[in-house]
C-alpha cells in the first residue's frame, strides 16, 4: 500500500516537472520519504521509473477511455483522439510522452524499454477501441492508429494545427 502511495506521489511530480528533474532525491522528496527508503520498494531507479511511467500511461488511457463509450472506426477514432490532444487534462501527459520519446530515441535505459512498453499499451488501447469490419485487418489498423495518433502528437507539439486539421479532414473523406 505504501508503494502505491509513493507511485501516486511520483506520478504527480513527474507530470508537473518532467523527466529531467526526476532524480531519485527529488522523487523521494515528492513522496515524503528518503531515497534509500524509496529503493526499499523498488529494485533500482530503473524499476522505479518503469513502474511510475507505466502508471502514468494507464492514467492517460483511462482518461481517453472515459471520453469514449463504444468502439469507433479508424476514420472516426483518430479525429476523436486528435481533438482530445487539445484538452488541458491531456497536455501534461503529451509533454511527458514527447520528453520520454526523446530520451528513448537514444536507446538508453530505462527510457527505451519503458517507451516501448508504453507504445505497446497504446496499441492495445487502440485494439480495444477500434471498430473493424474484418477481424483479420485489426492488427494493421491498430498499427495505423498508433502511427497516426503519434504523428498528431508530434505535429501538435509544433503547432501544425492547420496541417492536422487538413489530415483529419482527409481521413474523414
Amino acid at each position: 500500500m505504501k508503494k502505491q502511495a509513493h507511485i501516486e506521489s511520483m506520478k504527480h511530480y513527474i507530470l508537473e516537472n518532467g523527466l529531467t528533474k526526476a532524480s531519485l532525491r527529488n522523487l523521494a522528496k515528492a513522496s515524503g520519504t528518503s531515497d534509500r527508503m524509496l529503493l526499499h520498494y523498488f529494485q533500482d531507479k530503473e524499476d522505479l521509473m518503469t513502474e511510475v511511467l507505466q502508471a502514468i500511461t494507464q492514467d492517460l488511457i483511462d482518461l481517453l477511455k472515459a471520453n469514449q463509450t463504444e468502439p469507433l472506426p479508424l476514420n472516426v477514432l483518430v479525429p476523436h483522439l486528435g481533438k482530445m490532444l487539445k484538452e488541458p487534462a491531456v497536455k501534461p501527459y503529451l509533454r511527458l510522452w514527447l520528453e520520454l520519446m526523446a530520451e528513448a530515441s537514444k536507446k538508453e535505459e530505462p527510457y527505451y524499454s519503458a517507451a516501448r512498453k508504453i507504445a505497446a499499451s497504446f496499441k492495445a488501447f487502440y485494439r480495444e477501441v477500434l471498430l473493424v469490419e474484418k477481424e483479420e485487418s485489426k492488427e494493421k489498423l491498430d498499427a495505423l492508429a498508433l502511427v497516426m495518433v503519434e504523428g498528431l502528437v508530434l505535429m501538435d507539439a509544433l503547432d501544425f494545427d492547420e496541417d492536422i486539421n487538413l489530415a483529419l479532414q482527409a481521413l474523414k473523406e
